[in-house]
């Protein structure tokens, strides 16, 4: 039996992927899926979630992936990957306490190096970072986040997880900037990474399980480091790139992979 799967979107984050949604919902239901698109939480009322084999979510809230997920067998991404993909400070302590090396994170009080960021602990796209000089910082509380700042984190490659493969990695390379978000300007090529960075990701991958989400790293001194985990809502650099297959991957993992 061809499983049901819904694709549930908050409506702030579907404004920049419209696109993304109807590939995701034409290549369900080209497998043979009922594929159910879901936009905002008003529209969760209508669904019978007894009758969903999954959902998958392109959302920010971690309160609304964990009520989600008592409520469905499978959601896409697990509430432990919505939470490190959306606090800087959680997807810190994780990498500590799994051993990956990721840049430090300090006390806002202090002043941990000549050049240091100071960024939103649950922002997104670059949006609020700045890198700071010679200068303490005692702006945004507990919602900001101060982390060591990495040389070359201008250019970082990110590594595309559907189910526990990485399809594809694409570097993105700041453009009179020292941030590497998409949104703020940054070019995208296609790269194939070396052993290193591919067996830190392979390994992060296993600590994390299955999804669709992403590996952000850079090269720091001693080799390749995780800089963000992403719960991703989207796919644009793909797109850019020409990848216009990716949707039918992540729904092809979906529906082989939760067959009712």
């Amino acid at each position: 039996m061809a499983p049901t799967v819904a694709i549930y979107y908050d409506r702030d984050q579907l404004r920049l992927n419209s696109f993304f949604l109807h590939d995701l919902v034409s290549a369900g239901r080209s497998f043979g899926a009922r594929v159910i698109p879901v936009v905002g939480p008003e529209e969760l009322r209508g669904i019978r979630f007894d009758d969903l084999d999954a959902m998958l979510v392109r959302s920010r809230s971690l309160r609304q992936r964990i009520w989600l997920a008592r409520r469905i067998s499978h959601v896409v991404n697990s509430p432990l990957i919505a939470l490190l993909g959306n606090d800087k400070l959680a997807q810190y302590l994780w990498c500590k306490k799994h051993g990956f090396a990721t840049p430090e994170l300090y006390p806002l009080s202090t002043t941990p190096s000549s050049l240091w960021v100071a960024k939103p602990r649950f922002g997104h796209g670059g949006q609020g970072v700045r890198r700071i000089q010679g200068r303490r910082w005692h702006q945004g509380g507990a919602m900001m986040v101060v982390q060591q700042f990495v040389v070359g984190a201008n250019c970082d490659h990110r590594h595309y997880v559907v189910g526990t493969t990485v399809v594809a990695t694409v570097e993105r390379k700041a453009v009179d900037d020292f941030r590497s978000n998409l949104s703020l300007g940054a070019t995208v090529n296609h790269v194939v990474p070396d052993e290193r960075e591919r067996d830190l990701v392979r390994t992060v991958v296993e600590r994390l399980g299955a999804g669709y989400y992403g590996v952000d790293t850079v090269s720091g001194p001693h080799g390749p480091i995780v800089m963000e985990i992403e719960d991703l809502v989207g796919a644009r650099s793909l797109y850019q790139l020409g990848f216009s297959n990716h949707a039918s991957r992540v729904m092809k993992w979906l529906c082989e992979s939760y067959v009712a």
